[in-house]
């Protein structure tokens, strides 16, 4: 960290770009623009990196092995998600500075650790091949560690220096790739590529997040940054970010709901299909998420400030942002969709492009939706999320039911663009109730009691 950015930041009230005061010495933030530069760059390439693990597999491997790994992940990933809490987004709307970092941390890794427990108990008493077990232990292990890089990653976002973001999460995705890249290429083993990745990430979390936060919280944080420690101050936060880790952990089930469906009723080797043509989307999914995560801070500072009009302003443009993007990807899809796909796979997959257009679809709608939650979150409106992810997956969940038995994939595909829908209508309801100046008051009021 250069020592320029560090620069004495006194203890006044709300600067004009509408954050509250910082204790002590501050590291010095970046504008949206860059934020958002640094998000996007590092967000894209380390989607770009995932897909490029799903080539890799499809390259060295075959389908099989692609269906194995999306398994594991639909097994991993939302029992790491609901450990995970979402305290992310927690501590990038802590305004007022209500927490500090070691709480965050340390909560983080105790919920993590029983995480990966409970991991082993799914495998060990799941009807699972033991290959596709190891997968699954090798894939908890390697999320568990994602996880508390993720916790600096929230730190970095707080203080708006998502530059420290962006530059682990491109590390960590090239590292990734090609880690196992070559363990899959050197073995033949899904297993092995696994935990040499899982090493690669053990090794940025040393060497770059922890010692980038600890810099940083000696910057941020003062011995009365926060109240006084006291016993329950863990369960508090706990208390608090249990509705986001309810909402994360329904959100995951829901964009594996159709990957459930499809192994149940088609097998590994189309779940190896449809989830190579879902992660093609994801890159231009990561762009708009990182517009939503640059974002959030100065939202949350906007909301909590009472500035709706300037909340609204900001808002209304993140969602013109996102719906131009899934337009653009939709059009790329629908114009050489065959195209991309029998270059980056190969005609097997180049065959069935109309599903990949309805997912990117799906992702369209989904842009959209991404940044009305996003607005949702800034004004620290946790417990509403839960319902509103519950219909959400139960629309996805009816719609890969009705469908998926009798069209197979193309009707996985109509599940998640409806599932997507719903999403949209109901956070757009939401975000208009939050944006009523009432609303504003009573939630001060609640915060108060």
């Amino acid at each position: 960290m250069n020592p320029r950015e560090i620069r004495p930041q006194p203890l006044l009230g709300l600067a004009s770009s509408g954050s509250l005061p910082l204790p002590g010495y501050a590291i010095r933030p970046l504008s949206l623009r860059s934020n958002f530069a640094w998000v996007v760059a590092g967000n894209s390439i380390y989607a770009l990196c995932q897909w490029g693990m799903i080539v890799a597999l499809a390259k060295f491997g075959n389908s099989f092995m692609v269906g194995q790994f999306s398994l594991g992940l639909a097994v991993v990933t939302p029992v790491i998600m609901f450990a995970n809490l979402n305290l992310r987004s927690v501590q990038a709307t802590d305004a007022r500075r209500q927490y500090r970092f070691a709480e965050y941390l340390r909560l983080r890794v105790a919920l993590t650790v029983a995480a990966l427990l409970a991991i082993a108990a799914i495998v060990r008493f799941g009807a699972y091949e033991a290959g596709t077990a190891s997968v699954i232990l090798a894939l908890a292990l390697a999320k568990g560690i994602e996880s508390v890089s993720d916790i600096h990653y929230g730190l970095f976002q707080l203080n708006d220096r998502l530059d420290q973001t962006g530059r682990s999460m491109i590390l960590r995705g090239v590292l990734a790739v090609l880690a196992l890249s070559g363990g899959l290429y050197l073995t033949g083993s899904v297993f092995w590529g696994c935990m040499w990745m899982a090493l690669t990430w053990v090794l940025t979390l040393l060497l770059f997040d922890m010692r980038h936060g600890r810099r940083m919280v000696s910057c941020t944080e003062s011995p009365g940054t926060a109240e006084p420690r006291k016993p329950p101050r863990g369960l508090r936060l706990l208390v608090l970010a249990l509705p986001l880790g309810i909402v994360t952990t329904i959100a995951t089930l829901n964009f594996h709901m159709p990957r459930y469906f499809i192994h149940a009723f088609q097998g590994e080797h189309e779940l190896g299909i449809f989830s190579a043509l879902a992660y093609a989307t994801a890159s231009l999914t990561i762009v708009g998420d990182s517009l939503a995560t640059s974002a959030v801070p100065r939202l949350s500072r906007l909301y909590a400030g009472g500035r709706l009009a300037e909340y609204r302003t900001l808002l209304l443009r993140l969602v013109a942002a996102g719906s131009a993007i899934g337009l653009f990807g939709l059009a790329l899809a629908r114009s050489i969709g065959p195209w991309l796909l029998r270059v980056f796979y190969n005609a097997d997959y180049a065959a069935h492009s109309g599903i990949f257009t309805v997912l990117m679809g799906a992702a369209a709608l989904n842009f959209a939706a991404s940044m009305l939650t996003s607005g949702i979150t800034s004004a620290r409106c946790f417990g509403i999320q839960v319902p509103l992810y519950l219909l959400v997956a139960g629309a996805t969940a009816w719609g890969c039911a009705e469908w998926v038995p009798a069209r197979g994939m193309a009707g996985a595909a109509l599940g998640v663009i409806f599932g997507a829908g719903v999403r949209v209508l109901l956070s757009a309801a939401i975000v208009l109730y939050l944006l009523a100046p009432d609303s504003l008051i009573r939630r001060r009021e609640a915060m108060e009691q």
